[in-house]
C-alpha cells in the first residue's frame, strides 16, 4: 500500500510527523512553509503565537479546532490571561471588561483611574 501525500509518495509507516514521529496514516496533517508534515498539534506547539503573560502557545483546546487570542499593545495573550495588571480582573470578560492602557501598562478602567489620579496628584505637589 503506497500513501500519497503532498505530491510524494510515502509508505504508511514512513508518513510521520517531523517532531514526534508518529504515524499520521489516515490522521489530519499540515506542512510547514518548509513542506515539513507535522500532526496538528505539534504544529499548533512550534507555530502558535505564545501568550506574553503565561508564555504557552495560544492553541486550541483538544478536540477543538481554532482558539481566541487577544491581541493588545502589540502583545499576545490568552483569555484568561488577559488581566489589568493592578487588579487582576478579567478584562475579556463581566464587570471591568475591555483594555484602558497607560504608558504601555494593560488595566481596567478604574485601575487606568486610579494611576491617572495618581499622576496628576504627584505632578501638582511637585510643582
Amino acid at each position: 500500500m503506497i500513501l500519497r501525500a503532498t505530491g510524494k509518495a510515502y509508505h504508511p509507516h514512513c508518513f510521520t510527523c517531523v517532531v514526534c514521529h508518529r504515524s499520521l496514516d489516515g490522521v489530519p496533517f499540515t506542512v510547514d512553509a518548509s513542506n515539513q508534515i507535522h500532526c496538528i498539534q505539534d504544529f499548533h506547539k512550534k507555530f502558535a503565537p505564545r501568550c506574553c503573560v503565561c508564555h504557552e502557545p495560544i492553541m486550541p483546546a483538544p478536540g477543538q479546532e481554532e482558539t481566541v487570542r487577544i491581541v493588545a499593545l502589540d502583545r499576545d495573550f490568552h483569555v484568561q490571561c488577559y488581566r489589568c495588571e493592578d487588579c487582576g480582573s478579567l478584562l475579556s470578560e463581566g464587570e471591568n471588561q475591555g483594555c484602558y492602557p497607560l504608558d504601555g501598562h494593560v488595566l481596567c478602567k478604574n485601575c487606568n483611574s486610579n494611576r491617572i489620579q495618581a499622576l496628576t496628584a504627584k505632578a501638582t505637589t511637585d510643582l
